[in-house]
């Protein structure tokens, strides 16, 4: 078993308090439980009244009781603090019969033996069958206690995203007379595109890109970012020194991206708004995001980069999991099922919130083509499948922690304190050592 992941979840678990414990579970949000339901399944997710995706969970849930009217679901629903409280649960005994996790954590869970596998209900479902999915949604809800996509089924994503998707600007490239892409960009493209589109002379400074993601870049460029074993950090090879170096040059030498200090009061979103930002990557989620927010421009999104090779990256999906305690598995498994294949993942997709993971809701008039979603938007993320991979995960370190590395020597880079091969070399000390000290 990865020591790691028992050491991170029982920091987390050791800290809270039974105020806390007594906090959580007043502050869940449920009905009244109804006369004449025999079985009670709990579930938690985090819930904003302004999340689309989690009103049709939410929804769904309420049709699922109708349509099975001997359980009843006690809803579980965070406004904040939603890891935190659920650890909180699960340190004091009353772990939520089903709850929703980022695919991050499942080794963990797993390690500390919090989740149940799930392949007996799916040797016996008639709903659910394994080979209906994107394998790339699966890859980090199977863990074996040493390799990470190997092993027995313990969750379902309900969602996902190419999250390493272009979205553009359209008027910035009229403007420019830059043809819209239509194809995928490669690093040399996409540098020459970014600096044409910034003016920094302007009172309205313009820039023509914002990217971060060092994982994506140094994936296309053939590199690794952990072994296959997930055990050593590969970042200073010379693959993954060169993408620190595109990332580096594109602030500090070609200052196409918006300095630290630009950044200061304001943020992706608000640059691309405001018609100063040209390109960024995101996924498919972002989409009905800028669609709400975007008004008096056109923008349009491509595929994604490439250097060696064309990848795009899946961080999520973020999805559900049954805790090992469940008392009526049974009817939890009814629940999940009717989340991941049924009525919600149809809702879901229908609302062009995000991929649905099943491959034939995904390709469906329910998504694919469904008029009331941007028009050719969705072809364009579902050409991408292809090309995606799931984002670098190790069960010997937290991701929040590497990545967290990773960014600190990068600020240093972009401050000119370091060069980005010195960023690139200490960043991968620093994790191998977090890797080291976590396995003693």
């Amino acid at each position: 078993m990865a020591k790691n992941m028992n050491k991170n979840l029982c920091s987390c678990i050791g800290i809270v308090s039974i105020a806390t414990i007594l906090l959580a579970v007043s502050g869940c949000t449920t009905r009244k439980r109804e006369s004449g339901r025999g079985i009670q399944i709990s579930i938690a997710c985090t819930y904003s009244p302004t999340d689309t995706g989690v009103q049709a969970i939410d929804k769904s849930i309420d049709k699922f009781m109708v349509e099975h009217p001997d359980i009843f679901v006690k809803k579980i629903w965070f406004t904040r603090d939603y890891q935190t409280k659920l650890m909180t649960m699960i340190a004091g005994g009353t772990a939520p019969d089903i709850f929703r996790t980022s695919p991050d954590m499942v080794p963990t869970y797993i390690s500390r033996k919090i989740l149940m596998p799930l392949d007996d209900f799916i040797k016996k479902s008639s709903e659910l069958k394994l080979e209906d999915f994107f394998p790339q949604v699966l890859h980090k809800y199977r863990f074996d206690g040493e390799t990470i996509g190997k092993g027995p089924v313990y969750g379902f994503g309900t969602d996902w995203s190419l999250d390493q998707t272009l979205f553009f600007n359209k008027d910035m490239f009229d403007k420019e007379g830059i043809p819209y892409p239509t194809k995928s960009l490669s690093w040399e493209e996409f540098r020459d595109i970014a600096k044409k589109l910034t003016h920094r002379e302007d009172r309205k400074k313009q820039f023509g890109c914002l990217i971060g993601y060092i994982p994506l870049l140094v994936y296309q460029n053939g590199g690794r970012v952990f072994s296959e074993d997930g055990k050593r950090c590969l970042l200073d090879s010379p693959e993954a020194i060169e993408a620190f170096k595109f990332l580096v040059d594109l602030r500090i030498k070609d200052e196409v991206m918006p300095s630290y200090t630009e950044l200061r009061d304001t943020n992706q979103l608000q640059l691309f708004q405001t018609g100063r930002l040209g390109m960024f990557l995101s996924g498919r989620y972002y989409v009905p995001i800028v669609s709400s927010v975007v008004k008096h421009f056109k923008w349009g999104v491509a595929p994604g980069l490439h250097k060696k090779k064309r990848v795009n990256v899946c961080v999520g999906p973020y999805g559900w999991v049954m805790s090992k305690t469940v008392r009526h598995p049974d009817a939890a498994w009814k629940l999940m099922e009717w989340l991941v294949v049924g009525d919600c993942e149809k809702e879901l997709a229908r609302m062009g919130y995000n991929i649905p993971v099943i491959k034939k809701i995904a390709y469906s008039d329910l998504f694919l083509t469904n008029p009331n979603h941007p028009e050719g938007f969705n072809k364009i993320f579902m050409d991408e499948v292809e090309y995606t991979v799931p984002s670098p995960l190790t069960p010997y370190a937290p991701t929040d922690r590497w990545k967290r590395i990773i960014g600190e020597e990068l600020e240093l880079a972009y401050l000119e304190e370091q060069t980005a091969e010195e960023a690139a070399v200490k960043a991968c000390k620093r994790i191998n050592e977090l890797i080291a000290e976590i396995e003693r």
